[in-house]
């Protein structure tokens, strides 16, 4: 039996390797889109035989046998896949694992791994209400895509607790809000509020970043967009705090050249990580600056003093002039846009009225990539 598995298994890399090998340069549109429906279905059905092997793997604990603590710490360890995606493959297989039906219905290929995650998700203490209403789940599934499905078990999971007689508000303490950080320094927040909180929040960051209008100087943000800028307004406030940042800066990538080692340079935040030096730029126009200058990894050029660049006198005449961003177009306050270095402070610039305009945080940006731009095109 194993080994026609094995044989299976085989099968499929050499089929995998076969298509990634053809030459699809010649393919027109049509085809592209039936082979990535075709892919995508094929990935569905591995998904499943996935959920249904982890199953039997983490019943028989299988696990223990490399001296794992858990199923998600070896998933972790040995696949290439983060700790949340391992824990949602062991949640999700044991899920279906529980509920034969569920299991059928996967197998059959009548409901997605998506939607038995979904189910997995909602069910978690939910077991028993799941297990008597799992034959009308199904059915709902079999109808709806995974959006779809996810609204509806949402329902379905707050009327399984008012049922239940746990529909009374959660404690806050089980509320939360994480910030990670991946390539470039870009965070990904994640949270959970109970659902007063949510609302409120919704209703605030909205009214804050109402829609654009659509014929405007500006393609009209979307909703996470406006969302996203209204909290960074809560954030702020009326008068936004200073960025204070410590910056270790590789000599040649901060300037803009090659770095003399490519596999060393780099600007990196402390207490963020690697961010690319266009980033540190933009922050060093209006920041307190702490700077360690590095050539490589040990020598150490320059350690500069924390300084205040722009005092609070220069940025109320700022404000008085330029009222809102310069950037064509934009009009946010100037309360919330940064004091932006015309020519850079790492070029000499001063720090003078004449040699300064207020900026939005992502015109601000914008601005820095453009000179990097064109200081590429000279040296070139």
């Amino acid at each position: 039996m194993f080994g026609s598995m094995t044989d299976s298994m085989i099968g499929l890399r050499e089929a995998v390797a076969s298509v990634a090998r053809s030459d699809r340069s010649g393919w027109s549109g049509v085809a592209r889109s039936e082979v990535l429906v075709e892919l995508f279905a094929m990935r569905e059905r591995v998904d499943a035989v996935i959920l249904a092997v982890a199953g039997e793997w983490d019943r028989d604990r299988s696990w223990e046998l490399d001296g794992a603590r858990s199923p998600v710490a070896w998933l972790a360890h040995r696949v290439a896949v983060t700790r949340q995606e391992a824990s949602s493959v062991v949640r999700t297989a044991r899920h279906v694992a529980k509920h034969e039906a569920t299991a059928k219905a996967l197998d059959a290929g009548d409901i997605s791994a998506a939607h038995a995650d979904i189910a997995a998700q909602a069910a978690k203490h939910r077991g028993e209400q799941y297990a008597e209403h799992e034959d009308v789940i199904l059915d709902v599934a079999r109808t709806l895509d995974p959006s779809g499905f996810r609204q509806v078990m949402q329902y379905w999971r707050a009327c399984a607790d008012d049922t239940a007689g746990a529909g009374e508000p959660e404690p806050a303490d089980v509320d939360y809000l994480d910030i990670t950080t991946t390539f470039r320094g870009v965070g990904h927040v994640d949270g959970r509020f109970d659902p007063v909180a949510v609302k409120t929040l919704m209703d605030r960051l909205d009214a804050l970043e109402p829609p654009d209008p659509t014929d405007g100087p500006r393609p009209a943000r979307t909703l996470g967009q406006r969302r996203a800028a209204a909290l960074m307004r809560l954030v702020c406030g009326e008068e936004p705090p200073k960025t204070t940042i410590d910056v270790i800066l590789d000599a040649d990538t901060f300037a803009g050249r090659p770095p003399a080692d490519p596999t060393r340079g780099c600007c990196e935040i402390v207490g963020l990580g690697p961010v690319p030096a266009v980033v540190a730029r933009t922050l060093a126009c209006d920041a307190a600056i702490g700077r360690i200058v590095m050539r490589g990894d040990s020598e150490v050029l320059d350690v500069g003093r924390r300084t205040r660049l722009i005092t609070p006198a220069l940025r109320r005449t700022l404000t008085v002039r330029d009222r809102t961003c310069v950037e064509p177009g934009c009009d946010i306050p100037a309360h919330w846009c940064d004091a932006h270095h015309i020519i850079p402070w790492q070029a000499h610039g001063d720090t003078s009225l004449t040699n300064l305009e207020l900026r939005c945080r992502r015109h601000h940006l914008a601005a820095h990539r453009r000179l990097e731009r064109e200081q590429r095109v000279r040296r070139e």
